[in-house]
């Protein structure tokens, strides 16, 4: 038998324990070993403690060992991990088992209660006898006499309480104070494990949480851009399509007008002709000035396609930012938890190198944007220019074409006209090179920004089986 750890009471009770430690020194460092490999082994904490338990309760034949845990609610219950004692018949214990486990200890309730408000053991030489003991009548019908409560503490708080019983009357000792001890120690060591995995799990599980919710809203911030785009690209064929309908009307009207120039003497003998040809600028110059109010209505439309993928530019800068905060609080947090946190740091190391891929991209996007903007705006003025040239010129037509019967001042004036809207159609010539130029750019635009979204989505989507491979990492250790 243990001897100090529970002894019955006896006239050479000093003699005999003293002659028990001495042949069983050897004895209890074995006991101790065997706990420490158990704690240290065992993967599962219930499994642990209750191998800590069978060690103890058989090297001391003690016929019961069992454990309480602290509850959420500060309340302890039956951890329903127990070691019941060689020759002993779980069926002998069971209404014991019963009440013990439907027995649940406030602090300072009781022998668990009590030890759990003071963090010191206690030792109860006669459970049967003792007032207070809420348990006594199981304890008697089950030949249970002495017991001693064992404190577990972690980080200075008691989380858990150990009882062993007895057969005989108990007395508590400096040697079985010291060596039961050790054995709170271990389980204490158990339980901090569990504590540890249970916070690891938890930090991956909210580590993956939260950047599969920035990845959500990458997304979700991708698929908005390529609906632009698709809108973008779709007012770029339309406005395409006006353009090239401008510039053959323009190189048409050019090219009357130069004739018109040319053949001013000629104009002076064949008003008749002077006529006919000033009703056919009349509505050469009418299908211009559609044409040009149309294409001004496109631009206004691409400017405000153009002001939309501004802001989607600065969400997904918001995300990029989002993604830095989220890898500096990986970074703390993985320096927090220390060794376990090392491949921790790595990805968080990689989420913020990708936030910073994702940052430069943006501000390239968004320089490319402001050149597409400015083009937008410089077409635009051009065209409204055009628009009003086209306006004079149909007014000048009209004038001529009604004012033609023989009037050969007039038709001086006309040529004169001619002149300047020939000068004003090379300038119509000129911006519907610039609105062409800024079409072909802005399509250029339109591309790059379509490759950065599908760039953005690609990292996204290998940011998120990082995440899951390491999460998948951490669980595993």
């Amino acid at each position: 038998m243990f001897a100090g750890f529970m002894r019955s009471v006896s006239p050479d009770e000093d003699s005999r324990s003293k002659q028990v430690r001495e042949a069983g020194l050897g004895d209890i460092l074995r006991l101790l070993r065997t706990v420490g490999t158990i704690a240290d082994d065992a993967r599962q904490s219930d499994v642990a403690i209750a191998g800590i338990l069978d060690a103890v309760c058989d090297y001391c034949h003690w016929p019961v060992g069992h454990a309480y845990l602290l509850r959420e609610d500060n309340t302890l219950s039956s951890a329903k991990i127990w070691s019941i004692g060689r020759g002993v018949s779980p069926g002998d214990l069971a209404d014991f088992r019963l009440q013990s486990e439907a027995t649940v200890f406030t602090i300072e309730q009781g022998l668990i209660g009590s030890v759990a408000k003071t963090g010191e053991p206690v030792c109860i030489e006669n459970v049967v006898t003792k007032d207070g003991f809420l348990r006594a009548s199981g304890a008697a019908r089950n030949g249970l006499q002495g017991c001693f409560a064992l404190p577990v503490k972690m980080a200075g708080k008691v989380v858990a309480v150990i009882e062993f019983f007895s057969r005989d009357i108990a007395r508590l000792d400096d040697e079985m104070l010291e060596l039961l001890g050790f054995v709170g120690g271990q389980v204490a060591r158990v339980l901090e494990r569990d504590a540890a995995l249970a916070a690891r799990e938890k930090l991956a599980s909210d580590f993956e949480s939260q950047v599969q919710g920035t990845v959500g809203m990458l997304g979700a911030a991708v698929s908005q851009m390529r609906s632009a785009l698709d809108v973008l690209g779709d007012s770029n064929r339309r406005t395409d399509a006006c353009g090239k309908g401008i510039d053959q009307a323009a190189h048409a009207a050019l090219s009357r007008i130069e004739n018109v120039a040319g053949q001013m003497d000629a104009l002076q003998v064949a008003l008749t002709t002077i006529g006919d040809d000033a009703g056919t600028n009349v509505e050469t110059t009418r299908a211009l000035g559609a044409q040009a109010r149309d294409m001004r209505d496109e631009f206004a439309k691409l400017q405000a396609r153009a002001a939309d993928a501004g802001k989607m530019l600065a969400t997904i800068s918001a995300i990029a930012s989002q993604i830095k905060l989220l890898g500096l609080n990986a970074s703390i947090e993985a320096a927090r938890v220390g060794e376990a946190g090392k491949g921790f740091a790595i990805v968080a190391k990689e989420v913020k190198a990708l936030a910073g891929q994702s940052e430069a991209a943006t501000a390239e996007i968004a320089q490319w944007m402001d050149g597409v903007t400015g083009a937008i705006s410089k077409a635009s003025g051009d065209i409204d220019r055009i628009s009003d040239a086209m306006g004079d010129l149909q007014a000048r037509a009209e004038i001529t074409a009604d004012q033609t019967g023989g009037q050969v001042e007039i038709c001086r004036t006309v040529a004169g006209d001619a002149l300047d809207a020939l000068k004003q159609a090379r300038v119509v010539g000129a911006s519907v090179s610039d609105i062409a130029e800024a079409i072909s750019h802005n399509g250029q635009v339109a591309g790059e920004l379509s490759d950065a979204a599908r760039n953005l989505e690609t990292q996204g989507s290998e940011l998120s089986h990082r995440v899951e491979g390491f999460v998948g990492q951490i669980l595993a250790m």
